[in-house]
């Protein structure tokens, strides 16, 4: 019986665990908020800035349009030519910005890089990341980060890369600190669970190697059989308990490392650097022809 009350207090969290995972899924594009939606990756040079962007509507392309228009407006551009791009996708977008709205949208072409002849003022836009909910309603609140420069100037945007993997920061934590890993990572639910299975079960052990050892001593306190037979079993039983609690803790803690090297977390914005190299010929100073290389890291 006790073994059953305890499977049920492991596995009652757990499935609850995956139902509000499951939950998160239908309900939004990423099942843990992404870390970038409250700390911003760090530019690599000044020619452009991050920028978060938010907005709801009925569909999920309507608030896009509104983030965009939101980022737009904001920028200080009151009229002029918008370039958006996504180099992970490889795909360009040219939009007319007059007056405060979108007045001309153009297609998606993943084959050609759009080039703006106009002498307009020009405005660069990297979609970097997106995070969408969908209330019970129906409509969707969209979360959007932008890499922006400033109008009229030509950026040199970072190589971003979006990612759930967080490797060892995840595991030395987890070893540490049951759970520190998944708070880490972002995924609070599955941190607090672990972090306070651990602590009950720990209590458990302790409370139990406290009634076994308190029964032992009965039994050399007394010359009674019945109160020995009596101590005794009742000895046995928290010892069993106590090794059932250090199992289950032991067992925990090891998903625990599993978990925190092998789950997915939170999206994250890595800002990865870029290598420029190139080659141009060369003379050397005794008239030999030669080979120059720069590199740019």
């Amino acid at each position: 019986m006790r073994r059953l009350a305890f499977l049920l207090l492991i596995c009652l969290p757990m499935s609850f665990l995956c139902r509000e995972t499951a939950s998160a899924q239908r309900r939004s594009s990423e099942p843990i908020r992404p870390r970038w939606i409250h700390k911003l990756p760090r530019p690599a040079n000044t020619t452009f800035t991050y920028e978060i962007e938010s907005a709801s509507a009925a569909t999920l392309d309507a608030a896009r349009e509104r983030c965009l228009a939101e980022l737009v407006a904001h920028s200080g551009l009151e009229s002029g030519v918008v370039i958006v791009s996504n180099n992970r996708l490889e795909e360009r977008l040219s939009q007319v910005w007059d007056n405060g709205k979108l007045t001309e949208r153009l297609k998606y072409d993943s084959h050609t890089t759009t080039q703006v002849q106009s002498d307009a003022v020009k405005l660069h836009i990297d979609h970097v990341a997106e995070y969408w909910e969908r209330d019970r309603s129906g409509n969707y609140y969209v979360t959007s980060l932008y890499a922006r420069s400033e109008p009229g100037q030509t950026p040199l945007f970072d190589h971003v890369e979006l990612t759930t993997r967080y490797g060892a920061r995840g595991l030395w934590r987890s070893m540490i600190i049951p759970g520190w890993g998944q708070f880490h990572k972002g995924a609070n639910l599955k941190g607090g669970l672990i972090l306070g299975g651990c602590a009950a079960l720990a209590a458990g052990i302790v409370f139990t190697e406290n009634q076994r050892s308190d029964y032992a001593r009965k039994i050399t306190r007394t010359h009674n059989t019945e109160l020995i037979n009596s101590y005794a079993t009742r000895r046995d039983h928290f010892a069993t308990a106590r090794n059932i609690c250090i199992g289950a803790v032991a067992a925990l803690y090891v998903y625990n490392l599993i978990d925190a090297i092998a789950a997915p977390g939170a999206q994250r914005a890595v800002v990865r650097k870029q290598r420029h190299y190139a080659f141009m010929p060369a003379v050397s100073s005794a008239g030999d022809p030669l080979v120059a290389a720069t590199f740019t890291f």
